[in-house]
Formats: C-alpha cells, structure tokens, sequence
C-alpha cells in the first residue's frame, strides 16, 4: 500500500496541470508571507519611532478609512475572478465595466469618507490623515488586473510586483522615521501604494498578456449583473470590517490616541496569522467539494478533520504568543509599547475563531446558503459593537480585547454546536 501510495504521489505530483497550480499557489502565498514579514519589520521600526500616541493617530485613521472598504469593492472581486474564468472571450468587457464601476465606487467612498470624517472624526491630524488617505480607493481601480492574471493562472508577475512594492514602501517609511519625519509623511507613502500597483499592473498586463487597457470595454449588462451577484459579499464585507475596525474608532473616541496605538501593536501581531487558513482552506477544499458529490460519510469525515487541523493549529499558534507576549513585545516594539502585552495575550485566542470563520465561509459560499452566510458576520459584528461601548468605558483597551475574542467566538461555536456542517449534508445514494 505504502507504495502504491508512493507511485500515486509522484505520478500526481509530475503532473502538468498540478504543477501548474502549484507554481501559481506558491508564488501568490510566497509573495504574501514575503510582504508580511516585511511589513511586520517596518511596523515595529515605525511603532518604536513614532511612539504610542503618534501611531495610534495613524492607526486610527487607517482603521476609520478601513471602516468605508465595502463601498468601494461592492463584493464583486470574486464574481469578477469567476467571470474572467467561465467567460474568458468577455474579459475586455468584463474588466472595462469591473474598471467603471471600481472608479464610481472610489470617488462615492473618498466623498462619504471625508463627510463621516468632518462629522464623526476627531478635528486632529487623524483628521487630515483621514482625508489624505481617502484618496486611496480612487487610485486603487487598475488592481483588478490581478483577477486576470489570477484567472490565467499566472500570478508569478503580480507576485514579483508585489514584493518589489513591499520592499520600496517599507524602506520608504522606515526612512521616514530615520530622518525624523511625521505621521503626515507616512500618510503619503500609503497613498504611493496604489499608485505603484497600478503602473506596475499596467506594465505587466500589456507587456505579458500583449493586450491594452484602453481595449477594455464598458458593459452596462454586465456591470449590472456584477453588482447583482455580489449582493451577500457586499453585506458580508460590511458586517466583517465593522466588527474588524471599530473597536479602533471607539478607543480614540472613548479614551485617546495613545491606547489605539498600544492596542493596534498587538492586533498586527495577531493578523499576521490570517494568513495560514486561507492557505489550508484554500489547498483543501476542492478535496472536500469532490467528496460531498461521491459519498456523505467522507464528505463529512474531511470535513470534520480540516475543522479538527484548524483548531488545532490556531491553539498551537495561541498558546506560545500567549506566553510568550511580554517578550515578544518588548522586543518588537520596546517599553513603551508593554502594555500591548496584556492585550496580545487576550487577542491571540481570537484566531481560533478566526481560523474556523474561515472555513465556515467557505462552506456556506460551496452550499450557496447566503442567507447564513450573512447571518455569520452581522450577530458577530453586533455583539461586538455593544460590547465595545460597554466594556471600554469600564475595562479600556482590555474590555476591548476581550470584545473581539467573544465576537470573533460566536459565530464557529454557533456552526460547531449545530452540528451545521452534517445537518445540512444532502443525503446520498452510496
């Protein structure tokens, strides 16, 4: 059995078509731990040099920007990724409406930005900050190239260009900090960002595929049924970044600029890990889909495991950063930033959640249950928000902390506990 199993691996492995997708993979999930790990370096410098009130400031204005994302993406980056592959002969129509309706988009969100900002936003330099960083959505439209070279299987461009981005931005803003600079100047580095990955995306798109953007075409038909399918992700994208970003907007609000930057520390240090489900989940799904059309038992048995594997994981990762916090900050961020200690400990454990939302997702997107797709982000996102404005006030970045992890929580318990993954197993003929 043992080599059979060793003939079927390297028969599968010598494959075209499987090296193919996994050169693809490994260049796209290569390109995003790479930049990560990049960025996990620059922050650390930046924290240190702006100190925890300066880049509090700018974490707050970052997370308020954050907070007005699903306007601009509508949710249709994915339909436009499965379009661009079910109707390949449409791409120039498919990217011209996808292209003008992302420009639209851009413009109403750097506008209802900067209004939100003028009425809610505290009238500091997180103001200006706000107001140079809404600018990013309009600049952001030519990103959708990246769908068509997802959809061709070619992300080794997009891949490179990525980490040479990382590498120019990262090294311009500890260079900022070098040279004794503001939070203002950082601002406009991030602003540089979309405008790097649209011209390097331009250059690549008309220098590897040999097609020009000023083919694209706009599609009023297809503009509308983008928009139409996307419907559950625009509402999936509002309720996950709301309960994402705003327990950020309500310690500014409620305590100062100060306990958002400590509080931020620790939250970077969390998502770096957000990657890694996306990675398994990702490799291991289509398994999970091919075995629910040939027999229920083992569409339920991979699904229970890749469940098992993420909690597992998530606790392997929790339980050391746990312990280990005090250090960790210390080393990355110094003394000033201690008190993310406290925080990172209680913050960590939300990647359990995390890991297991990730795959609920998944689920529910395969089994087309939209309605509990949504269901799945707003109780969350609810019980986070009133969490948040009780707990603040009485236990500061604390109760916040512990806002997130119940939040983050309640969504795999409800999936776990309901036994949803088996219930709703159509029976099959075995």
């Amino acid at each position: 059995m043992s080599a059979l199993s060793l003939t079927y691996i390297k028969e599968k492995w010598a494959h075209a078509g499987f090296q193919k997708y996994f050169q693809n993979m490994s260049w796209i999930f290569g390109a995003r731990i790479l930049s990560i790990l990049i960025s996990l370096v620059a922050t650390s410098v930046i924290a240190r040099g702006l100190g925890p009130s300066n880049y509090g400031e700018l974490s707050y204005a970052t997370s308020f920007v954050g907070l007005f994302s699903f306007l601009y993406s509508l949710g249709i980056d994915g339909i436009l990724y499965r379009e661009l592959i079910n109707r390949p002969d449409k791409k120039r129509e498919l990217l011209g409406s996808a292209f003008a309706i992302k420009i639209a988009t851009g413009i109403l969100t750097a506008l209802v930005i900067i209004v939100s900002a003028f009425f809610l936003s505290v009238h500091d330099i997180s103001f200006v900050l706000i107001l140079v960083l809404s600018s990013t959505f309009i600049l952001n439209s030519l990103q959708i190239i990246n769908y068509e070279f997802q959809s061709r299987v070619e992300s080794k461009y997009p891949a490179i260009a990525a980490i040479i981005i990382a590498v120019i931005l990262n090294a311009l803003k500890i260079l900022v900090i070098a040279s004794g600079k503001g939070v203002l100047y950082l601002a406009l580095i991030l602003v540089l960002e979309p405008i790097l990955y649209g011209a390097f995306y331009w250059y690549i798109y008309e220098k590897q595929i040999g097609e020009k953007i000023s083919n694209w075409k706009f599609d009023r038909q297809i503009s509308l049924s983008l928009i139409r399918d996307s419907w559950p992700l625009i509402f999936t994208g509002i309720f996950a970044m709301i309960y994402a970003r705003i327990d950020q907007i309500f310690i500014k609000h409620m305590i100062n600029s100060a306990s958002v930057g400590i509080y931020d520390s620790a939250v970077r240090l969390t998502e770096v890990w957000y990657l890694i489900p996306n990675i398994i989940v990702s490799a291991f799904f289509p398994a999970i889909i091919n075995a629910k059309n040939t027999s229920k038992a083992l569409y339920q048995s991979r699904l229970s495991r890749l469940t098992k594997l993420l909690i597992l994981l998530s606790v392997f990762i929790a339980l050391p950063i746990s312990l280990l916090a005090p250090m960790i900050i210390n080393i990355l961020y110094g003394a000033k930033f201690i008190l993310a200690a406290g925080i990172l400990q209680i913050y960590i454990w939300s990647i359990v959640g995390t890991f297991l939302i990730n795959l609920a997702t998944q689920y529910l997107i395969a089994e087309n249950k939209k309605k509990s797709l949504v269901l799945l982000n707003v109780i969350p996102m609810i019980v986070n928000v009133v969490l948040n404005i009780i707990w603040i006030p009485l236990y500061g970045i604390t109760g916040a902390a512990y806002a997130t992890l119940i939040s983050y929580s309640l969504g795999p318990i409800y999936m776990l506990f309901s036994n949803y993954f088996t219930s709703r197993i159509p029976q099959t003929n075995e």
